[in-house]
């Protein structure tokens, strides 16, 4: 009997039977989003919902709320589940993956309650359960999957805690109960390459992702079993696919059943942690800081490329009339570039990612300024195919240069003979596209990427008294080349820090058009509109050696204070 008791003693004080979500927590355990992101500062408790949830759905216990009921328990009751944990690298699995769902976790206590001598919940609000604290009657509460549920563990390294597979026992129900096994957890880091061909029905993803593209991956894995994926993130190492992630849920705030919700938690509204030591802090932080730390809040500057760049200001017209200068005016009154202005076409050259951007400077007498009017942006087409989609936009332009990356334009495909430069320039050519100046073919811009991002971010700044910037776009031709601006981020090193280079692995080809334009130095030159531009690739080998007196030397313009390459 004694057994007995003991055993239901210890199943009273589990874990999940103790944890109760804050107020502001419980909309993270009620909602049906099949992608749910729990965004917080430091200290806030997104880690810790996330593990009430991935063990709630792999021991079948449901949450209790602070109303004392059960919150509702949505995983299917008829057999195991697949549940796929990530950290990045092998000391995030072992703490605070494995810590907290396996271990018994300081910041999960209980003490006895006085009237009843059952174990419950201490509540940080109570004045006298803080006394009781300070009298040490607080004790840890045990782990939120009880050993009774563990069949048995795959360990990578048992010393470090590093698991890789668990196998809980099966439910009462499952097929082959009792002798089967029952819900599987799997650890695995964002570091290797993303498992596939597994379908999952929940995947917790814990804090950063080394690769963003590996999302996409884990989307497809919750596809077959109507799955969910639950990401608790600081967004202090931020990415494209957070990115994306957060603007989805802002679209879909509202939605009765929403394909992805997003849950905020902040440091200052943790109770557990007490008033004046929230106060030490505040008053150590910036105000940059004292919002990412205490309510997870993304600060631009911290992870875009050209954090200044905002549409509503760098938009023409202006977004408001009032603010509209001689340029604005024109462009709002004709909503077209005029044949005066001086237009350049720059090439992002690739496969899988190609893009053209077109731009113009007015003349003189309007003002100074730098329009980009429209882009071709035509994943996974060849050179062909893309010559097709711009000569489409650009057949009622006159451009003076076509302009093309220094470092992408001199490659040398495998097994061809012609450069990356010369295939385009032939596409160009055969579908009628010329430039007053380079023909089919194209100038190379400067690669120097450091000189490039600073000239970029030194067009996008308004300068005093003017109100209006030297880098202006109109946006309703230009979507895709806003998305990636707004997505454009700063790559972070391997101990997670942020650098000041773009990350690799994201959509940039537009970012890149823009860098390659303003290393050019642009300035506006009258085009001669009664000359028909040539389009011989002799024309332009020959232009280019008078320019350059070593023969064989390529084509290279270089920006200002770059220095010449040969």
């Amino acid at each position: 009997m004694k057994e007995v008791a003991g055993a239901l003693s210890r199943r009273q004080t589990e874990g999940l039977k103790i944890f109760r979500p804050l107020p502001h927590q419980e909309r993270a355990f009620m909602s049906r989003a099949s992608e749910l992101l729990l965004r917080g500062g430091n200290r806030s408790g997104k880690t810790a919902c996330a593990a009430a949830l991935v063990a709630s759905a792999a021991t079948g216990m449901p949450i209790i709320g602070c109303d004392g009921q059960p919150l509702p328990w949505r995983w299917p009751q008829n057999r195991p589940l697949c549940i796929w944990v990530i950290g990045y690298g092998e000391k995030h699995i072992a703490d605070p993956l494995w810590g907290k769902l396996f271990t018994s976790a300081p910041e999960l206590s209980m003490l006895r309650d006085e009237n009843t001598g059952q174990w419950r919940a201490f509540n940080p609000l109570s004045e006298a359960d803080k006394k009781r604290k300070d009298r040490n009657e607080v004790v840890p509460a045990p782990p939120l999957i009880p050993k009774r549920y563990i069949k048995r563990i795959a360990w990578h390294s048992k010393a470090a805690r590093h698991f890789t597979r668990v196998v809980l026992k099966p439910q009462p129900g499952f097929p082959g109960y009792p002798d089967s096994d029952g819900t599987e957890i799997f650890a695995f880091t964002s570091l290797a390459e993303a498992k596939q061909g597994v379908a999952c029905d929940l995947i917790w993803v814990d804090e950063a992702i080394r690769f963003p593209k590996h999302y996409a991956e884990w989307q497809a894995r919750i596809s077959d079993r109507k799955g969910r994926i639950v990401w608790s993130v600081y967004p202090g190492h931020v990415n494209f696919a957070l990115i994306d992630l957060i603007k989805r849920c802002e679209q879909q705030r509202g939605s009765e059943i929403p394909d992805c919700e997003e849950v905020r938690m902040t440091f200052s509204a943790n109770p557990y942690i007490d008033s004046e030591e929230k106060a030490k802090r505040f008053r150590g932080w910036s105000e940059d800081e004292r919002r990412r730390r205490d309510e997870g809040e993304l600060v631009s500057g911290d992870y875009l490329v050209w954090p200044n760049f905002t549409p509503s200001i760098h938009c023409t017209p202006a977004e408001d009339e009032a603010f509209d200068d001689d340029i604005d005016k024109l462009l709002r009154s004709t909503k077209a570039i005029p044949r005066d202005w001086c237009c350049d076409l720059i090439l992002d050259p690739g496969h899988t990612h190609p893009g053209v951007l077109f731009c113009a400077i007015p003349p003189p007498k309007l003002g100074v300024a730098g329009v980009i009017f429209d882009e071709v942006y035509l994943p996974n087409s060849d050179a062909t195919q893309l010559a097709k989609a711009v000569e489409h936009k650009a057949r009622s332009h006159h451009f003076r240069r076509f302009i093309i990356d220094f470092a992408a334009g001199r490659m040398t495909p495998m097994g061809s003979t012609q450069n990356i430069q010369q295939v385009y320039a032939d596409a160009f050519a055969k579908v009628g596209l010329q430039s007053e100046v380079t023909g089919s073919n194209f100038m190379w811009s400067s690669d120097d990427l450091d000189a490039g991002l600073a000239l970029v971010r030194e067009k996008m700044i308004v300068p005093y008294p003017s109100r209006r910037p030297w880098l202006r776009v109109m946006t309703d031709r230009c979507p895709n080349f806003l998305l990636m601006l707004e997505t454009y981020v700063k790559a972070t090193d391997d101990k997670g820090f942020i650098t000041e280079k773009p990350a690799k692995r994201q959509v940039d080809c537009l970012c890149d058009c823009l860098r390659y334009w303003v290393a050019t130095n642009p300035e506006y030159e009258a085009p001669n509109l009664e000359e028909k531009p040539s389009s011989s690739y002799t024309w332009f080998k020959n232009f280019w050696q008078r320019q350059h007196p070593k023969p064989g030397e390529g084509p290279i313009y270089c920006g200002p204070g770059v220095a010449p390459r040969s």
